[in-house]
């Protein structure tokens, strides 16, 4: 077994990254540098041998010419990850710098500074929650000012009744990037401009904290742009499908907590659309928001830094927001963002243009196209490979199966440990692939049309606050993967049957085998995914554990703990006895006062009440909840959890 000897170094090389990971927090710079090393060096290592030893003569046709294709993907895909590797291999944590530049001790004091909330279509409730959270700011000098491209009368009373400024246009051209430059225009020729504009979608929630931290790292005069993370309310259709909301991290963890960190490492930070705080002079100096790339965001970074700005990112939890609620919806987030990302492709401030922007954005937005396209094409090609074998006894890999071992093996463990280090447990092998997969149809759609279609394309809003009662199989997006479930699964019985097609090399029966059960693993992840379950509530809830007090019309006030707690209700323990549903209560809870609630449930101590807010108690409630004290986000998912969340929800 030469090859599987020769792989004892590398496998030494694995086990001592492993030593060297184990119990080191992953912010360490040089055990974070070493271990990308490490992972680059196996995956040269493991490149070469395909190139060198695994490719068949050309003379054997289809084969030969299916390998080479294959092996092109594979190529590119390394470049991906070495890219990837290369942002992943720092980290910087701006969290003290924050602290130490409080806007009180700026020169001229603290900056002036305009929350915008760009909306055209979203609901009373959730708008109720974006300007009350904006309007509730710690910060001494800030004005609130509702976009409404829906021209909504009901809106305009709203923001006025709450105290924000209202601002419409006749036109929705350019969308959301058109409504905030109509808005800008309008403030930058008011008498006391804004020094900085901080922009919240129509569903995002900002913590008081929000202002004052984010505008502390303005006191850098060639700061452009503060981006801060995105957090979640709700669980994202992934969660809630697999039935992980307390155990699975949601989608977008690995990018906010990983990969954004590591971007600001070495200045490509870009800003994410929402919770960022954009210096105002900044955004004159490139025209106001740009408007060639539905993804005006990451533009919008990348103009700056060609100019000489910075985007740098403060990994605080400072605002909350909806994540897509069903699964149609957040494959329509992540078609835009991919169709904008390609849209950027044909700009000349592109990776390949001759514009203004610098060498390491331009490798670092590489990443970002390689990531839509390239990824997904290898995730599809995977899947076929092992199933043109199965049918067709086509071959792409002339090796035997120590010989994979020996060169895939080290290195596709040491990416696996490393990623799952510098993540925190958000990035898991078969998870990540599955999440990947979902997407693959709508970013390959999206970037055809994003490279060669019309440059003004439109996007469609994500729906948000809609009704999901009920399991729904989705099948549309469903059937394409369900049909290379079957062709694998098929394919085995047909080759057991059939037995090796003439010519194969030693072991490739096995080899396929093993690599068909690992796509049957990711299949049947992604179909899971597809089977929508119901959403309870309208409003999420949050765990409480508080003192409150609870009284009955004409009887004295009795202590209960508040158990969670939303905007539309609560469950506290405790209370008076002989209690029934339909009662009227009032609730006293810390820093909202007396609540008006009907009783709907009774189980055990346990009350379950239902509010009767008016607008003054509302804005008080979510004034308390979204404080930042309530709002969770699993942080890290550890490899058995996942397994026991997947098996309970495949088998249960």
């Amino acid at each position: 077994m030469p090859d599987l000897a020769s792989a004892a170094a590398p496998l030494l090389l694995v086990l001592g990254m492993a030593l060297l990971l184990a119990g080191t927090p992953p912010d360490r710079p040089l055990p974070r540098l070493l271990g990308a090393l490490i992972v680059a060096l196996l995956m040269l290592r493991y490149l070469a041998w395909r190139v060198t030893e695994t490719l068949p003569p050309p003379e054997q046709g289809i084969d030969a010419l299916l390998a080479r294709a294959f092996l092109g993907l594979e190529m590119l895909s390394c470049l991906a990850g070495l890219l990837l590797l290369h942002v992943l291999s720092r980290s910087r944590d701006r969290s003290a710098e924050a602290d130490a530049h409080p806007v009180e001790l700026f020169p001229g004091g603290p900056p002036l500074i305009d929350i915008l909330i760009p909306t055209y279509n979203e609901g009373r409730e959730i708008l109720m929650r974006s300007i009350v959270g904006a309007l509730a700011q710690d910060y001494p000098r800030f004005r609130v000012w509702v976009l409404d491209d829906g021209r909504r009368p009901w809106l305009r009373a709203l923001a006025e009744d709450l105290g924000a400024h209202y601002v419409t246009r006749g036109d929705n051209r350019h969308g959301k990037a058109g409504n905030m430059n109509a808005a800008l225009r309008h403030l930058l020729a008011l008498p006391e401009r804004p020094d900085a504009i901080a922009v919240l979608d129509a569903d995002f929630i900002a913590t008081p904290q929000f202002l004052r931290r984010a505008a502390a790292l303005l006191h850098d005069p060639r700061v452009g742009c503060v981006q801060t993370p995105q957090h979640f309310l709700n669980p994202d259709p992934i969660q809630l499908n697999l039935r992980g909301l307390s155990t699975l991290s949601d989608e977008q963890r690995f990018f906010f907590d990983a990969i954004l960190a590591s971007k600001d490492a070495h200045g490509t930070a870009f800003s994410c659309g929402t919770s960022a705080l954009i210096r105002a002079s900044a955004l004159e100096e490139i025209g106001l928001f740009p408007t060639e790339s539905v993804t005006e965001d990451l533009l919008l970074s990348i103009k700056l830094t060609g100019l000489g700005w910075r985007t740098v990112y403060l990994n605080e939890p400072l605002t909350v927001g909806l994540a897509p609620e069903g699964l149609q919806e957040y494959l329509t987030q992540r078609g835009r963002w991919c169709l904008g990302t390609m849209q950027i492709v044909r700009t000349r401030w592109g990776p390949f243009s001759f514009g203004p922007t610098p060498l390491l954005m331009r490798l670092h937005t590489l990443d970002t196209v390689l990531f839509w396209l390239v990824g997904s094409l290898m995730r599809l090609a995977c899947l076929l490979v092992p199933i043109l074998y199965w049918w067709l006894g086509l071959v792409v890999m002339r090796t035997d199966l120590a010989g994979l071992l020996g060169h895939l093996g080290p290195y596709w463990f040491a990416c696996v440990l490393y990623l799952g280090w510098v993540s925190r447990g958000t990035n898991l092998p078969v998870m990540a692939e599955a999440m990947g997969l979902l997407v693959t149809r709508e970013a390959l759609r999206a970037s055809a049309i994003g490279l060669f279609g019309r440059r003004d394309q439109r996007f469609k809003v994500t729906a948000k606050g809609t009704r999901r009662d009920r399991v729904v199989v989705q099948w549309s997006i469903a059937w394409p993967w369900l049909t290379l479930l079957l062709l694998t699964i098929g394919g085995i019985g047909w080759r057991l049957l059939l037995g090796p097609a003439p010519g194969t090399p030693p072991d490739v029966e096995a080899m396929n085998l093993f690599w068909s059960l690992f796509n049957v693993a990711i299949l049947g992840i992604t179909l899971l995914i597809c089977v929508e379950q119901p959403r309870q509530r309208l409003q999420e809830r949050f765990d409480a554990d508080e003192a409150a007090t609870l009284r009955l019309p004409g009887r004295e006030e009795v202590p209960v703990r508040l158990r969670d707690l939303s905007v539309t209700g609560c469950r506290v323990e405790g209370g008076p006895e002989g209690l029934v549903p339909g009662q009227t209560v009032t609730l006293h809870l810390a820093g909202v006062g007396a609540v008006l609630a009907d009783l709907r449930r009774v189980s055990g101590t346990a009350l379950h009440l239902a509010f009767r807010a008016p607008a003054p108690v509302e804005a008080a409630l979510i004034r308390k909840i979204f404080s930042g004290r309530y709002v969770r986000s699993v942080a890290s998912t550890r490899p058995l959890d996942l397994v026991r969340v997947l098996a309970r929800r495949a088998f249960a």
